[in-house]
C-alpha cells in the first residue's frame, strides 16, 4: 500500500526516503507479475504442449486413418497430403467407389492469452482405399451448427445437411445447393457446441430424408415434406446430429444422452443405453450391426487417448474386446468427434482422426 502523508513534510521537496522505497518495490513486483504473464503465455503456447503438437508451431502430427475388420483395427498407410482439421464430415459414395471428406474446421488452433484458429481449413477430399485425393469444387456447403452427411440413394449422391436444415449435393465435381422447398423450421443453434436440436437421415428402405426435431419428426421424399411422427427428446443430446440406418432392421438410430432412439417409420422408440454420453456411429454391412466408437477418457497418456468400441442389436449396445483399438491424440482437445463409414468397396469400416 502507498504510504500517505497526514501532515506537510519537514523535508525539503522530493520524495521521502519511505515514498521512494515503498514505489521501487511496486515496480519490481509488477515488472515481477508482467514477467511472468510473459512466461505463462510462452509455456501455453510452446514449452506446455503435448507431445503430439497442435498449438500453432506447424508440426502437428499426420491425421489417422483406422480400419475395422470386426476383430481389431489397423492403421491404414496414407499416401501423400489429406484433410487434418478438426471437423470434418464423410460418406461413402456409391456412385462414385469412394468416401467423401469435406474438411472445415480449424487446422492451426493456439492456445494461451492470444489464441485461437489461425488457419480456418473449407476443402473437400475423397479417398480411393490408397490416397486422399484434394478436389477444387467451385462452392462448398455452409456450416451453421452440427451437420451431417448421408448418401441418398434416390439421388444418387452424398448430402450434407447443416444445422439450419439447408442442404448440399456431391455430384463427384461439385456440390450444388439441393432446394429443400417448404422444409420444416429448424432452430438456429448459436454455436457448434450447443445442444442438438435436430437429426438428420436417409431411411433407405423408405427412400426418404429424415429430419427429427424435438417437435416432430419430417420426411422429405424428393418432392414434397411430411410430418411423419413425434419428435426425439434431445434433453441430453449424445453423439450428435446424425441418425444412422440399420439395413439389417430397416430402423434409423440415434444415440442420445440418456437413450437409444430407433425409428420404425412412424414412431421413436427409446432404448435403455450404458453410459455413453457421445461417440461417432455409423453401420457396418457387412456385420449386420451399427457400430460406435467412443473416446475412453480413462486410458490416456500423454500423448493420446484410447478408444472403445460398442455394437447395436435393436435392443441394447454391446462392447466390443477389439484389439488395437484406435488412439485419438490429446491434441484433439478442440476437436469434435472424428468421422466414420463404411468403405462398401474395399469392405471396411474406416476411422478418420485428425491430431487437430
Amino acid at each position: 500500500m502507498w504510504p500517505t502523508q497526514a501532515y506537510p513534510s519537514a523535508a525539503p521537496g522530493g520524495w521521502s526516503v519511505l515514498d521512494r522505497r515503498a514505489r521501487i518495490v511496486a515496480l519490481l513486483a509488477m515488472s515481477a507479475l508482467a514477467l511472468g504473464m510473459s512466461a505463462a503465455t510462452w509455456v501455453s503456447m510452446r514449452g506446455g504442449q503435448p507431445a503430439t503438437p497442435l498449438y500453432g508451431n506447424g508440426s502437428a502430427a499426420a491425421p489417422a486413418l483406422w480400419s475395422w475388420d470386426g476383430a481389431g483395427y489397423s492403421l491404414l498407410p496414407v499416401a501423400g497430403a489429406g484433410p487434418y482439421s478438426n471437423h470434418a464430415d464423410m460418406a461413402y459414395d456409391r456412385a462414385g467407389g469412394v468416401l467423401v471428406l469435406w474438411d472445415h474446421g480449424c487446422g492451426k488452433l493456439v492456445m494461451g492469452f492470444t489464441g485461437g484458429c489461425l488457419a480456418q481449413v473449407n476443402q473437400t477430399w475423397t479417398w480411393d482405399g490408397r490416397r486422399w485425393q484434394a478436389r477444387s469444387p467451385r462452392s462448398a456447403p455452409a456450416e451453421v451448427g452440427l451437420g451431417a452427411m448421408v448418401y441418398d440413394v434416390r439421388l444418387s449422391r452424398v448430402v450434407y445437411v447443416n444445422g439450419v436444415g439447408q442442404a448440399w449435393s456431391w455430384d463427384g465435381a461439385e456440390w450444388s445447393n439441393l432446394a429443400l422447398a417448404g422444409a420444416p423450421n429448424v432452430p438456429r443453434r448459436d454455436s457448434a457446441a450447443a445442444p442438438a436440436t435436430f437429426a438428420v437421415g436417409y431411411d433407405e428402405g423408405r427412400g426418404l430424408l429424415v429430419f427429427a426435431l424435438s417437435s416432430a419428426t419430417w420426411a422429405w421424399d424428393g418432392g414434397r415434406w411430411a410430418e411423419v411422427g413425434k419428435g426425439i427428446d434431445f434433453a441430453e443430446a449424445g453423439a450428435g446430429a446424425g441418425l444412422v440406418y440399420d439395413r439389417a432392421r430397416g430402423q434409423l438410430v440415434y444415440l442420445g444422452g440418456r437413450f437409444t432412439w430407433t425409428w420404425d417409420g412412424s414412431r421413436w422408440l427409446p432404448h435403455q443405453q450404458p453410459a455413453i454420453t457421445s461417440g461417432t456411429a455409423a453401420y457396418d454391412p457387412l456385420r449386420s450391426a451399427v457400430m460406435l466408437v467412443q473416446q475412453d477418457a480413462s486410458a490416456c497418456d500423454r500423448t493420446a487417448c484410447r478408444t472403445l468400441t460398442w455394437t447395436w442389436d435393436s435392443r441394447s449396445w454391446t462392447q466390443v474386446p477389439a484389439e488395437r483399438a484406435p488412439v485419438l491424440p490429446l491434441t484433439r482437445s478442440g476437436a469434435f468427434e472424428p468421422p466414420m463409414a463404411f468403405d462398401e468397396a474395399r469392405e471396411v469400416m474406416l476411422l478418420f482422426a485428425s491430431s487437430n
